[in-house]
């Protein structure tokens, strides 16, 4: 799939980060007939950042409108490139949200998906002990099941992106790392085997923006966190196979890590059915374990694992049917903000290099959308949506507030 970079190149784009939003920006210039190179700083595939693995959630109950507007356009487009590439990348599941006791946070997103007339189903955790085999929820738990929510095959999503992007004409030169950025109205793009020049350069480097951006003179207000995905292994075979995802929005102290809580945010343990280990099912902690810088993940893995005991608990309190020792335990990377907005931007002095990143464990799924509105950033289109939210600007304000995911 990927060329050698060597020697010099001019480009109408350079897209530096090939993961699930690079490759889904680069695969919307290519389709705009730009040319476009896209470079990788690993091996593909690669486990380095955040977009590997076999499986992301995908779904519509955000309390923030502009995540469920963005969703109704993005499941559209999954299913475009569905029949592009002639490859499944969706699974339709339904999701569950809960939460002991409901507040607003649940409220809000139980209307999302109401406002958007989707079908919704209102149970209670009772409900779920007799719908699901293997569960175990207090009746104190209030549950909405989103029937059109689902699962998103992540690895096939990654690779049907990059082969659309080449077959569209656009190249892609992996092992190549960029070294530095000279702006100007050509922006030059340094690399450890070459140099190119783009009349802009787009850069989903992940959990690398905040060290990539510092020679730019931007001091992105990011955290890099190493996050632990937990694969529970049934203890009856059969159990889990049809059980929705789901998100626990956890409001007490009982699955929250130590000295750890981020003011205003909820505490999520969620779970995907585990199609990729058959008879196992997937569970995650959205808070993660600690920060980390992106090149040291594994060397900070040997200490007390905070999320994997939370899990455990989880697994001990509402998943009798599972073992609570995981089976599988496999580690990616989230990028927040403070306020887990992401942030889609222009350089402020220098407005041909655009960045997007800050994803904070949530844009796998918007990835389409994300590609569109970093391309008509890139090349002066019209925005299709009011990026303010999204604005490097919003930190220079004093008070920060969480975002409603």
């Amino acid at each position: 799939m990927a060329s050698s970079g060597t020697g010099m190149g001019d480009y109408d784009c350079l897209v530096v980060g090939a993961g699930i939003e690079g490759c889904a920006t680069a695969y919307q210039l290519a389709k705009r007939k730009y040319k476009t190179l896209l470079l990788e700083q690993f091996p593909l595939p690669h486990s380095r950042g955040s977009s590997h693995g076999h499986s992301r959630a995908a779904r519509y109950a955000y309390q923030d409108k502009i995540y469920a507007d963005m969703m109704r356009e993005a499941f559209p487009m999954w299913y475009h490139l569905e029949q592009e590439t002639n490859t499944t990348l969706y699974r339709q599941t339904g999701l569950l949200i809960l939460q002991e006791p409901s507040h607003g946070s649940f409220e809000a997103r139980l209307q999302t998906v109401k406002d958007l007339g989707l079908q919704v189903t209102q149970l209670n955790g009772e409900d779920l002990n007799k719908l699901y085999s293997g569960v175990q929820y207090s009746n104190d738990h209030k549950v909405f099941l989103e029937h059109k929510a689902g699962v998103l095959m992540a690895n096939k999503c990654l690779t049907s992106l990059q082969n659309r992007f080449i077959h569209f004409g656009g190249k892609i030169h992996s092992e190549e790392q960029m070294r530095e950025i000279i702006p100007g109205n050509m922006v030059r793009v340094r690399t450890n085997k070459g140099e190119y020049r783009a009349k802009s350069v787009i850069l989903t480097v992940g959990p690398w923006a905040g060290q990539v951006m510092k020679p730019l003179g931007l001091n992105l207000p990011l955290k890099t966190w190493r996050m632990n995905v937990c694969y529970f292994k049934e203890k009856q075979p059969g159990t889990f196979p049809e059980f929705p995802i789901f998100a626990e929005l956890a409001c007490n102290d009982r699955y929250i890590i130590p000295n750890h809580k981020w003011p205003g945010h909820l505490a999520v343990v969620y779970g995907l059915p585990a199609h990729e280990y058959p008879g196992m099912y997937k569970m995650g902690y959205y808070t993660g374990n600690e920060a980390v810088p992106p090149d040291e993940r594994d060397k900070f893995a040997q200490g007390v694992q905070w999320d994997i005991r939370i899990m455990q608990k989880y697994v001990r309190d509402h998943f009798p049917g599972l073992e609570d020792e995981p089976a599988i335990i496999e580690q990616c990377m989230y990028t927040k903000t403070p306020d887990e907005h992401f942030i889609l931007d222009q350089h402020p002095v220098y407005p041909n290099i655009v960045f997007g990143c800050g994803f904070s464990g949530h844009g796998f799924k918007l990835a389409p959308v994300i590609g569109k509105i970093l391309c008509q950033l890139a090349m002066g289109l019209p925005q299709s949506y009011d990026l303010q939210m999204f604005s490097l600007k919003r930190f220079d304000k004093q008070k920060r507030l969480p975002a409603k995911l």
